[in-house]
């Protein structure tokens, strides 16, 4: 049997396909004991969505007299999935408001296998949907479409409306599972006649039956979380070889227009270039760093750091956005913050660590903005990295909590952005010319692991914290959700204090 599955891979790369069919995929390698399954590690572009934990009933809600089919994963559990679409599709009944059946599926005489999202019901025939937890679809989509709807038709069924089902960024969540709304409908109709799905299924079997065909490395190769076979493909590989490396010194440093000039005039890397070449600042003391070996930090940035007063305040903030709002007065997508961590230094050197992370209890944004602002008390700077981020986050709760207006705002001519004093003053060759947090970790805490979140499998702290909130989970997988969500945090502030200790010039930092 083809699968949507199946289409997707032949239409990336062909042998990725003829891979797959002949079972050459690898086994999944199971994790070390005493690692925590808590985030599922599906690679599709799919998971890099935060549903949320109202998945279910957002559709459910959609259409309340819904059928649900279970998933089958073995030819027992197909046959007893088709046989209960068959029987739902030929009810004598008059189907209810909300009818449908979720997870429809269906087998076609040409041997292609499909399970489909949505089944309803039209004026004159049936509505299939594909569902996507996102604003907008893509060509693999409208693809998948494509075959049900051949499959749906070569089984008799006559589809009237094709489409997908995206979620609608208008929606606002009422609260208590009222996510009828949600979504909205794009139709694919008059894109379909443009998918040849028969002339597809005999290709994929052509392809199948005959010889490896080449590879065709492209983008696809590592997007939607890429092929299976890139390690051992030979085609990728002698692409990537081909490329130049990337080192420390690389000309791409000092900007890709810049980098051209000197490819050019027949420099490799910026080991061979004069200073007196570069007019830029920035670029001077980057080439100074990599020439020499180390880090480059300009003098004058002392004294910026010493007409800051105490306590200062290194501050992180975490948030995120849900397709499927779990929040009351929330929208889908809707930046909403989750958790902060600050720590606060004296004077005198003695630190303290605060932190705040929601129990997903309720809407958390009043208790997280009260918390930060007795975190933050009413003097001394707040130090952050790229600060523009807290700003927004600032302002937005300004604009949602009257009562605390004053306050937060009074917060925003405080904050002191270490990524401008790091990019004005500062350059280490292990940056590579990358100014993310991640590169400037590297260069000034080498030895703090900040993907503490590795332990428990969570590509991020939002898929962590996402995971948190799911019904069911057990209490002891809860907490070393939140344990690593609150370590995370405090190793983010430590590379704050690790910073604000470079700059102001200490041989070491302090804890």
């Amino acid at each position: 049997m083809l699968n949507h599955d199946d289409l997707r891979r032949w239409r990336a790369c062909t042998r990725r396909f003829w891979l797959h069919r002949r079972g050459e995929h690898a086994a999944a390698v199971p994790c070390a004991t005493g690692k925590v399954h808590a985030v599922a590690t599906d690679a599709s572009a799919e998971a890099a969505v935060i549903h949320g934990p109202g998945i279910d009933a957002a559709l459910r809600a959609s259409f309340p007299g819904a059928q649900v089919i279970a998933a089958p994963n073995t030819p027992a559990e197909w046959n007893a999935a088709m046989q209960h679409t068959l029987d739902c599709l030929g009810s004598d009944r008059v189907a209810p408001e909300g009818w449908a059946i979720l997870g429809a599926c269906l087998t076609s005489e040409d041997r292609a296998q499909v399970r489909i999202d949505v089944l309803s019901c039209g004026e004159r025939g049936l509505r299939l949907f594909k569902v996507r937890y996102a604003t907008v679809g893509d060509e693999a989509d409208v693809d998948a479409v494509a075959l049900w709807t051949h499959v749906a038709a070569r089984c008799g069924l006559r589809v009237q409306h094709v489409g997908l089902l995206l979620v609608d960024t208008d929606f606002i969540y009422p609260g208590h599972g009222c996510y009828a709304g949600l979504f909205r409908e794009v139709d694919l109709a008059p894109v379909l006649g443009s998918r040849p799905v028969a002339a597809w299924l005999t290709a994929m079997r052509d392809c199948a039956r005959g010889p490896q065909p080449p590879a065709s490395p492209g983008l696809h190769c590592t997007q939607s979380g890429g092929c299976e076979f890139i390690h051992d493909c030979q085609a990728c590989t002698q692409t990537a070889s081909a490329l130049p490396p990337a080192p420390l010194a690389s000309l791409e440093v000092v900007g890709r227009a810049l980098a051209a000039e000197l490819r050019e005039e027949g420099h490799v890397d910026l080991h061979s270039v004069a200073l007196p070449r570069f007019s830029n600042t920035r670029h001077r003391r980057a080439v100074r760093a990599i020439q020499q070996g180390r880090p480059v930090l300009d003098p004058e940035v002392a004294a910026l750091m010493q007409a800051l007063p105490y306590p200062r305040h290194s501050l992180r903030l975490d948030t995120i956005g849900f397709a499927v709002p779990v929040w009351a007065g929330t929208r889908p997508y809707q930046v909403l913050p989750f958790q902060w961590t600050c720590d606060v230094q004296s004077a005198a050197g003695d630190c303290a660590r605060h932190a705040f992370l929601a129990d997903g209890v309720g809407d958390p944004r009043r208790v997280f903005a009260l918390t930060l602002l007795q975190a933050l008390g009413s003097t001394g700077p707040v130090f952050a990295y790229n600060a523009g981020f807290e700003r927004n986050r600032l302002r937005e709760l300004a604009q949602h909590f009257d009562d605390l207006a004053p306050a937060l705002e009074a917060v925003l001519p405080r904050i002191v952005d270490l990524f401008q004093l790091a990019r004005a003053h500062y350059y280490h060759p292990v940056m590579a010319g990358s100014w993310s947090f991640k590169s400037i970790s590297r260069a000034v805490a080498p030895e703090l692991l900040l993907d503490s979140l590795d332990e428990i499998q969570a590509p991020s702290a939002q898929a962590a914290f996402a995971c948190s909130l799911q019904p069911g989970l057990d209490t002891l997988t809860r907490q070393q959700l939140r344990t690593a969500l609150l370590t995370h945090g405090q190793r983010q502030t430590e590379v704050l204090r690790r910073m604000l200790a470079v700059f102001d010039g200490a041989p070491h930092f302090l804890d």
